[in-house]
């Protein structure tokens, strides 16, 4: 028995069920493509950035007194030959004053006196690809030549900060995770409610022998029509608050590091949203009409 295309239609509008799951939907879409989109990028970013931190050292060579008998520019010179001559460097580069300052322009509202304060200078020191060059070694090197250096492998820091991330990332899994629940438990609902309304004329279309599948088909039909809308409108909206909010923090997370396959990860990673969101929904209207219909005498 072939049933009318749109037989429950009218149904899914009743009380406006439809336009309510519709904006349940958009509302879930939205929060999980951003945090989707939030937590690849996180982990991309932090990935990249730790990869590159991980491969360099920083000395720092402080301001020498006026009274000093070695100038500072030969202090800094006697450093990068001592640290040039281990095998395990590549580059080894001395960062301007203007550099140093503004590095330091954060912890200093005022910026007339940042510029009157002895600065000490820093060098970037790149290990060689598979080098295990440590801090310790230069700390070494550098003990005979600039006393009061001071190396920095990055490590406690950088260790803090991916710590944060995977904090952060855990959270957005949680998000989604929460999203994809609540979307279930919402379509059930509806199918239940919509079922309520219809239950004469779905028990009808049972008795006369109508196939319980294909009944069960036209309210995951349904289910997908308003999720599909649903879904590309609050996809739209995640894609344009995760513009804004990548323009407004370009200066502090910079996108441009990040590689081709770490975009090709971003977009696939926010397009399984609400592509995702479509087939719960309608998996899950499918599902729940047939355990109701199984119920029926």
């Amino acid at each position: 028995m072939s049933l009318p295309r749109h037989l429950f239609t009218p149904a899914f509008r009743h009380h406006h069920l439809g336009k309510s799951f519709g904006m349940i939907v958009s509302i879930m879409v939205f929060i999980a493509s951003f945090a989707t989109v939030a937590e690849a990028g996180l982990l991309a970013l932090g990935y990249n950035w730790g990869q590159t931190m991980e491969s360099r050292i920083t000395v720092e060579i402080p301001a020498v007194d006026d009274e000093a008998a070695t100038p500072q520019s030969t202090r800094v010179e006697q450093a990068i030959a001592a640290i040039r001559a281990l095998p395990q460097t590549g580059l080894v580069l001395p960062l301007s004053d203007s550099e140093v300052e503004k590095l330091l322009q954060p912890w200093f509202s005022d910026a007339g006196l940042l510029k009157t304060l002895p600065l000490p200078t820093l060098i970037d020191v790149e290990r060689k690809p598979g080098a295990d060059l440590t801090a310790a070694q230069i700390s070494d090197v550098l003990k005979d030549v600039v006393a009061d250096a001071k190396v920095d492998d990055h490590g406690a820091w950088t260790q803090d900060v991916w710590r944060l991330v995977h904090g952060l990332a855990m959270l957005g899994g949680l998000m989604i995770t929460l999203t994809g629940v609540a979307l279930v438990i919402a379509v059930s609902l509806m199918c239940r409610a919509v079922m309520a309304a219809e239950h004469e004329t779905v028990a009808l279309l049972h008795t006369l022998g109508t196939d319980d599948r294909d009944i069960a088909r036209h309210f995951q039909l349904q289910a997908e029509r308003i999720a599909l809308r649903a879904a590309g409108i609050g996809f739209a909206g995640a894609l344009t608050v995760t513009a804004a909010l990548m323009f407004a923090t370009r200066h502090i997370a910079d996108l441009s590091t990040l590689h081709l396959s770490h975009w090709i990860e971003l977009v696939a990673a926010a397009l399984a949203v609400p592509v995702a969101a479509i087939a719960i929904a309608a998996f899950t209207a499918r599902e729940t009409v047939m355990k109701l219909i199984r119920a029926l005498p």
